[in-house]
């Protein structure tokens, strides 16, 4: 009788074990695909480049802009590259702008620069330096032409100034700002504080 009663036992005892194994082995095979699942590789970047110091010439082989950047993504699909930290500087050496952001991308077949998050222009000129901020950025190097869609800020040695847009010339040094609240400072008082110190 107790013979029985302990196959029996052990019987129920091996028989939870095999149940348990089983189950263990099915959930586990259930967790395996979903996890892979995740880990799809993009099929869209054809290359990638670091440390980019990338100069584009114009048709007279002068300089017409210099892009650094630590990263940079290309899509071929649309065609574009995304851009971490993009410093761009207009007409090369020859130009005192500097465009600075967070991030960027550049749409290869219309050249077109689209810059965001922390934007700053910067314009080193001795006689009046100039620093542009703003939070989105559209720059056509063909054309020399900034567009400004956002809110910005622009200060220099004579001028503080908000508007809400704004389009730059660069070639021709024409600015046009749209609800803008300045303050301008003759360059009288420029003058007298330079004196003064």
């Amino acid at each position: 009788m107790s013979l029985t009663k302990h196959s029996n036992f052990l019987f129920a005892i091996i028989l939870m074990i095999s149940i348990a194994t089983g189950v263990g082995w099915f959930y586990d095979g259930r967790i395996l695909p979903s996890t892979s699942s995740t880990l799809q590789l993009p099929d869209n970047i054809d290359y990638y480049l670091s440390k980019v110091n990338y100069r584009s010439m114009n048709e007279k082989g002068d300089v017409h802009y210099l892009l650094l950047t630590p990263y940079l993504e290309h899509y071929i699909r649309e065609d574009i590259s995304q851009i971490q930290q993009p410093e761009i500087q207009l007409n090369g050496d020859l130009s005192a702008w500097l465009i600075q952001a967070t991030n960027g991308s550049l749409q290869h077949a219309e050249e077109v620069f689209e810059l965001q998050q922390e934007v700053e222009m910067l314009r080193n000129s001795e006689l009046d330096p100039m620093r542009l901020n703003t939070e989105l950025l559209i720059l056509m190097p063909r054309s020399n032409l900034i567009e400004i869609p956002q809110h910005l800020s622009l200060v220099s040695s004579r001028l503080n100034l908000k508007a809400d847009s704004a389009t730059l010339n660069i070639d021709e040094n024409r600015y046009r700002f749209n609800r803008v609240k300045a303050i301008h400072r003759p360059a009288t008082s420029v003058r007298s504080k330079n004196e003064s110190s």
